[in-house]
């Protein structure tokens, strides 16, 4: 309520929003008849959210100001990114997905190097990523383990020689044997075909080599020992290429589509009808081709890839209200997009590619100087060592992002990428993700009005000394705020909010105030204008 004639009444309201949202102070604006957003702050992480703005005129409606809080979700790119060295404190998140991909130069070093020596070294850069998985899936709360492509290298094309059959043959017992390992810890995992693993999108059917080795039957043999977790079944009868998982975590559940490299429209269409079956579940759609490298130091605004990009994300993720994240490969580089804005159902949804194929390490770091006889420097394409651990807090419905090569036993990638496109936060940062628990909560704990009705006091002083008055007449058990307006020589003025507010005690002696300072050292004149809660 606002008696009498008022120069810019104060609003202030306390209370307590997800430091994840925003509380919005709106004022009803009766010449646009609009709700003004005045101010706003993300939630406090500790403590309650203050909000305070003035009023003017356009908002004193009689005697009354209509005031409006509003709790919003974002869902922006802005969060505080996470420890560059450590991964997310386990206690802190309720589940973890790890995800690799393009693996091609590592199967391919396992079989073409000449000696076993050599050999063995490229297979451990594929084995510790697994092995890693392996080992540290119940500390880590690894829920899921998606590879999205290329897991060898030769098979871009048909085999012309009997030569290249082999090599091929043996890059996927590589692989498959790497795999295995996830298979036997009980760990769900879901794997799709690149074009290094399919001859370009040509090799299809059960027929395809990729069957022999990730075919339906080795995934339903596999999904034997997983808990929280099944096998959905393949796109078509023998044809894994094209296949879906469910499982659950953290109190969620959630299917993944894996659609490999080279998807026609058809399975794209079979892709967004699995969402549709499961729309109850938070959707994850794996991808080898989806995301070309960002071209930006923090790896955002990442282009669509070509042929599958843009494809997939208007037949498959703009119509599936569910899915909420995009994992993929093929491209050389990093890309993040968060989106917040999809589909006629809006909805947040999160893109990522993290391919780290062409990152070199020196051979003098591999130990393959005398091994291999490289000169120390000679730089060799092991990048494919990192995996990315996505981390989830579901009450908070954000996910942190942490790169990490068991091989090298490092965090973040960014210093082995030969063309230096990025600055390292590309590879470490936290992200909202659009689960079916987030929600934006507000709880108000009071709202008022400071209406300035008397002054204080005055006092000049020099710049640099600090100004009081003395404040008599305080009333028992009654809160007051003030407000200083402070002239300078030259004519400037300033006016501070109420951000100060004082409490008197039974005897009307002054009680308790907060810690922000109401004066300001200042040459002039301060003006110290009483103002109790109305």
């Amino acid at each position: 309520m606002v008696k009498g004639h008022v120069n810019d009444p104060v609003i202030r309201w306390t209370g307590t929003v997800d430091p994840d949202r925003v509380a919005t102070l709106r004022a009803w604006n009766l010449q646009s008849q609009a709700w003004d957003a005045l101010t706003g702050s993300r939630g406090a992480v500790e403590g309650e959210t203050v909000l305070t703005a003035t009023a003017d005129d356009r908002y004193i409606d009689g005697q009354q100001v209509h005031v409006m809080v509003t709790g919003e979700d974002p869902f922006a790119d802005d969060l505080e990114a996470g420890d560059p060295n450590a991964f997310a404190d386990p206690d802190a998140v309720d589940f973890s997905i790890a995800h690799f991909t393009d693996t091609q130069y590592l199967s391919e070093g396992a079989v073409e190097q000449e000696t076993a020596e050599e050999r063995a070294i490229w297979e451990s850069a594929y084995g510790g990523i697994v092995d890693w998985i392996a080992g540290n899936a119940d500390e880590r709360k690894i829920s899921y383990v998606a590879h999205t492509g290329d897991l060898i290298e030769n098979n871009i094309r048909a085999p012309q020689t009997d030569e290249m059959r082999q090599q091929i043959i043996g890059e996927w017992e590589v692989s498959s044997r790497q795999h295995d390992v996830l298979d036997a810890a009980g760990i769900p995992s879901g794997v799709v075909a690149g074009n290094h693993d399919n001859q370009s999108g040509t090799e299809n059917g059960p027929d395809a080599i990729f069957n022999d080795y990730f075919g339906p039957e080795n995934s339903e043999a596999a999904a034997a020992s997983w808990t929280q977790a099944q096998y959905g079944g393949p796109w078509r009868e023998g044809d894994n290429q094209n296949h879906y998982d469910l499982f659950s975590a953290g109190g969620l559940d959630f299917v993944v589509v894996g659609l490999s490299y080279g998807v026609t429209r058809e399975e794209a269409e079979w892709a967004n009808g699995v969402f549709e079956q499961f729309s109850d579940r938070n959707g994850i759609l794996l991808t080898h081709d989806y995301l070309a490298p960002s071209t930006e130091p923090d790896g955002r605004d990442a282009p669509f890839a070509a042929p599958d990009g843009s494809m997939l994300y208007n037949t498959v993720v703009e119509d599936s209200p569910n899915v909420f994240l995009i994992l993929a490969g093929h491209e050389h580089g990093v890309g993040t997009n968060v989106k917040p804005r999809v589909g006629e159902i809006d909805r947040g949804v999160v893109e990522l590619l993290a391919d780290y194929q062409f990152y070199t390490v020196s051979a003098d770091r591999l130990g393959l100087t005398e091994i291999g006889g490289y000169r120390p420097d000679d730089q060799l394409r092991f990048g494919a060592s990192f995996l990315r651990l996505l981390s989830f807090d579901v009450d908070r419905s954000v996910m942190h992002v942490d790169t990490y090569s068991p091989l090298l036993d490092e965090f973040g990638a960014t210093e082995y990428d030969d063309r230096h496109r990025y600055d390292g936060s590309e590879d470490e940062t936290v992200l909202p993700v659009d689960l079916t628990s987030r929600v934006t909560t507000l709880r108000t704990d009071s709202l008022a009005v400071f209406v300035p009705s008397a002054v204080v006091g005055e006092s000049t002083v020099a710049s640099g000394e600090v100004a009081s008055v003395e404040w008599t007449r305080l009333k028992a058990d009654t809160a007051y705020a003030w407000i200083v307006t402070a002239s300078s020589a030259g004519g400037g003025t300033s006016t501070s909010e109420p951000s100060v507010f004082l409490t008197t005690d039974a005897s009307g002696r002054p009680g308790t105030w907060n810690e922000n300072s109401p004066w300001f050292p200042f040459l002039g004149e301060a003006v110290a204008a009483e103002g109790p809660n109305r």
